[in-house]
């Protein structure tokens, strides 16, 4: 079908408008975290698990060390030098990551951190590199298993830590976030999908407006709630746009943003690169949250509790933000 420049641009321009128009809130009160003892260069947060009783961060010290440190009610600790690199932490406390075993071919093992132990994850047989994704409450871990051909598979690690490959065909399949009831999101050749906890295959997410090239990519779910991004093939990244899934319910698109977060109780917090703006959605009212001083979007928003308490960093410091 042919297509004028300016029916092209009018088109354009309604997909990325904010279908979901909400009203604005009252702005969120920012707070910085407090700081184990110790002298800091930086410490950044990199996860908040949905209950808001822990946050974890990687600190570095003004001697250039590495430490973990996780926040349990609001007290820091420092849990010393990491095993590796940390991806996610859940309501018992408990860290995942992984640690590199191989640095010339870029190999790494999954591993959980759990009452002070580190436990390295076994792969499956043909696995030579693995990662820890995310981690539910019960403990059971998404991740994803490569092999020595370069095929990802996405996995979950059982809480006794036995592994098992997610159910789906395709070439090449990978997790991104896991709810608090076990169900895990990702992609089977590139294309985004649900794996609902026992499930005997996995659940197509539904496009929005999808062209022959169109790709996703999957943030976060939080109480069934999935948010990603969508391009619709074009090549062009101003036409990517936020979408959102509810459960049972078709795609909805926020428009030109960037999901970070989604709550256990549906929450959304999202950033609008072009104006350089974070926000939070809940109940259907945008509330902003404020960062900087800066152009520069040097503020970061890892997660969300259920009283509408977000996690994230203000440059380079921990901070939440209190919204009403």
């Amino acid at each position: 079908m042919l297509t004028t420049m300016a029916t092209a641009v009018l088109a354009s321009t309604a997909l990325l408008a904010p279908v979901t128009a909400a009203e604005a809130g009252a702005p969120c009160v920012r707070e910085n975290l407090s700081f184990p003892a110790g002298s800091w260069q930086r410490i950044d947060m990199t996860a908040a698990e949905p209950s808001g009783r822990f946050q974890l961060a990687l600190g570095t010290d003004t001697s250039f060390g590495s430490h973990t440190i996780r926040w349990d009610n609001g007290v820091p600790t420092d849990l010393g030098t990491p095993p590796g690199s940390f991806t996610d932490i859940n309501q018992q406390g408990d860290i995942i990551g992984s640690i590199e075993t191989d640095s010339e071919r870029y190999y790494y093992t999954a591993y959980r951190y759990s009452g002070g132990r580190v436990t390295r994850l076994p792969g499956l047989p043909d696995t030579v590199s693995s990662s820890a994704r995310a981690i539910a409450p019960d403990g059971t871990i998404a991740g994803s298993a490569i092999s020595a051909a370069g095929k990802h598979t996405a996995v979950v690690w059982a809480p006794d830590n036995t592994i098992h490959a997610l159910p789906g065909s395709g070439t090449t399949s990978d997790t991104d976030d896991i709810d608090t009831d076990g169900t895990v999101i990702g992609e089977i050749d590139d294309h985004p999908v649900r794996w609902s906890p026992g499930a005997t295959a996995p659940d197509p997410l539904p496009a929005y407006n999808a062209g022959p090239n169109a790709g996703w990519d999957l943030t976060a779910i939080g109480g069934g709630v999935i948010a990603g991004t969508e391009n619709p093939g074009t090549g062009n990244d101003s036409d990517t746009r936020m979408l959102v899934w509810a459960p049972g319910a078709a795609p909805v698109p926020y428009g030109a943003a960037t999901p970070l977060a989604v709550s256990a109780t549906g929450d959304i917090a999202y950033r609008r690169p072009y104006e350089n703006e974070l926000w939070l959605r809940h109940d259907g009212v945008d509330h902003a949250l404020p960062f900087g001083p800066s152009p520069y979007p040097v503020a970061t928003v890892v997660g969300i509790n259920p009283t509408h308490t977000v996690y994230g960093n203000n440059f380079s410091t921990p901070v939440r933000w209190r919204c009403s």
